[in-house]
């Protein structure tokens, strides 16, 4: 009889013609062209955003319901997260583009020579700078490629080992990429892990960060430390020669910026909302740059002939465009997963999972693996946190576990995994912008991901001591009414108040 009931219950599923597995074909198109990217070392969000919506047609003829099939999509793609992602998202490209216009990175290398650090000082400056910039713009592509030309031939000259200076490099940008409030990857992480007791409601960015800060500056101190102990090298160029290069880069006012970062930064921890954080952080910006002479109005925003046409053209116009196809491709996937929920996959792949783990010290281990996994595609975390969320999200729900301590180890994971292999995205940019500055400067090396990777240490530690948290437990907390954080550090239980909260919802 009760199961009877059961079955008046559960709702349809829908339906797919030979095997209703076939609601992963976007996924495919998703993943398999950027593991060949990646292999062929190329990367670009054109080719999969073409790809994913292919895999989305192609997937909709075998669907009985054809009309259906988009509805279903259509759900997924007009959920309240989803709109946030492009609200957020938005604002970020803006103020993206306003941090590298106003040349911060000439403030950091004008603090450098300053200071006259060198040698290994100078590779964990290198690390320190970069977490500082990729905290405050939240791209560590955007940080790497701002402070990699200026700061890698500079740290050669000056005595730093330049395979461990690249790492550093890619370090300090994880550093930030995983911690700061206007990261897409915070973002995305928060946005996914939702609350039992707050209807429709995704983790607060600033109790995100917040709960993420002790992970992150662990990792950080001891990345630090590392660099500071093995970051040094050999002397390429004689200190004339270093002196005029660090002059031609030098520019202190590019430090008054890191003012508007502060900013976002104190209001997102705050608990403001991250879209009206960022609005504080470019408005407080543009006042400096105006103030300071560091930016113009038409740096913002003017029209410019492009031959017979006239063009608008600016930090807001081409920064408010900048994440377009990320926007769309994370629209695709958002409605790729309605698709697996819809079908009853997602609750078949849970059942699986569920098995496999029945305590919160094994579900966190399975999340850091998930996650660990979806990193493995090699540079694009968003999108693999796209579709481990979800998952992660279910198996949370099973066990209490609070929507932070989710994001937390999901972000860690994922982003850490997508800075810390050979075939990532950022780690090839990187190699080959370095390496063709050869062009420029005749004393730095050929560089290549599989000769400094390991070096990245911010990356391969965060992992490791996420994992090691995740199986005794320190820093779990579970999630009670309203919300409610309730510590529960190496237990392997679920606290009696959790199970009640979830009770009485």
């Amino acid at each position: 009889m009760m199961a009877d009931q059961s079955n008046v219950d559960s709702p349809k599923l829908f339906e797919f013609h030979i095997t209703r597995w076939l609601c992963l074909l976007p996924l495919v198109f998703f993943i398999v062209p950027m593991l060949w990217m990646s292999i062929i070392r190329v990367g670009s969000m054109s080719v999969v955003l073409g790809f994913t919506l292919l895999g989305v047609i192609l997937t909709s003829f075998f669907a009985k319901d054809g009309r259906e099939y988009w509805e279903v999509m259509r759900r997924g793609m007009l959920k309240r997260s989803v709109f946030m992602f492009v609200l957020i998202f938005t604002i970020v490209g803006i103020f993206a583009k306003m941090v590298a216009k106003s040349n911060v990175a000439g403030g950091v290398i004008w603090l450098a020579s300053a200071t006259g650090v060198e040698g290994t000082l100078f590779t964990a400056f290198v690390f320190v700078a970069c977490c500082v910039l990729s905290t405050g713009s939240g791209s560590s592509m955007a940080t790497v490629l701002t402070l990699g030309p200026p700061l890698y031939p500079a740290g050669v000259i000056l005595g730093a080992d330049p395979f461990l200076l690249t790492g550093a490099l890619v370090a300090g940008a994880n550093f930030g990429d995983n911690l700061a409030p206007v990261s897409d990857t915070t973002i995305v992480s928060a946005a996914g892990q939702t609350y039992q007791h707050k209807e429709g409601q995704q983790a607060e960015i600033g109790g995100v960060v917040r709960t993420r800060f002790k992970y992150a500056i662990i990792a950080g101190v001891l990345s630090l430390i590392l660099y500071l102990f093995i970051g040094g090298g050999a002397k390429f160029l004689t200190p004339a020669e270093a002196a005029t290069l660090i002059t031609k880069y030098s520019y202190a006012k590019g430090l008054l910026m890191l003012l508007p970062v502060a900013v976002i930064i104190f209001f997102a921890v705050r608990g403001t909302h991250i879209a009206s954080a960022l609005t504080y952080g470019i408005v407080s910006g543009a006042i400096i740059a105006f103030i300071f002479g560091i930016l113009s109005v038409d740096d913002f925003i003017q029209l410019k002939a492009a031959g017979k046409k006239m063009k608008l053209v600016g930090i807001i116009p081409d920064g408010s465009t900048m994440m377009l196809r990320q926007i769309i491709v994370l629209m695709l996937l958002m409605g790729a997963g309605e698709l697996i929920i819809a079908t009853g996959v997602m609750q078949d792949m849970m059942d699986s999972l569920s098995k496999m783990v029945s305590k919160p010290r094994g579900t966190e281990v399975m999340m850091c693996l998930l996650g660990g996994i979806v990193g493995l595609m090699g540079g694009f975390a968003i999108m693999g946190m796209a579709i481990a969320a979800p998952f992660i999200n279910a198996m949370g729900h099973d066990q209490k576990i609070h929507p932070y301590r989710r994001a937390n180890i999901l972000d860690a994971m994922t982003t850490s995994m997508c800075h810390a292999i050979p075939w990532s995205k950022q780690l090839f940019v990187l190699a080959g912008l370095l390496t063709a500055m050869q062009e420029t400067y005749s004393f730095v090396p050929v560089i290549t991901p599989t000769q400094f990777f390991y070096y990245c240490f911010h990356p391969w530690i965060l992992m490791i001591i996420m994992v090691i948290f995740a199986f005794v437990g320190w820093g779990r907390i579970f999630e009670g009414k309203d919300g409610k954080i309730i510590k529960g550090y190496y237990q392997n239980e679920v606290p009696t108040e959790a199970r009640e909260a979830a009770s009485a919802a």
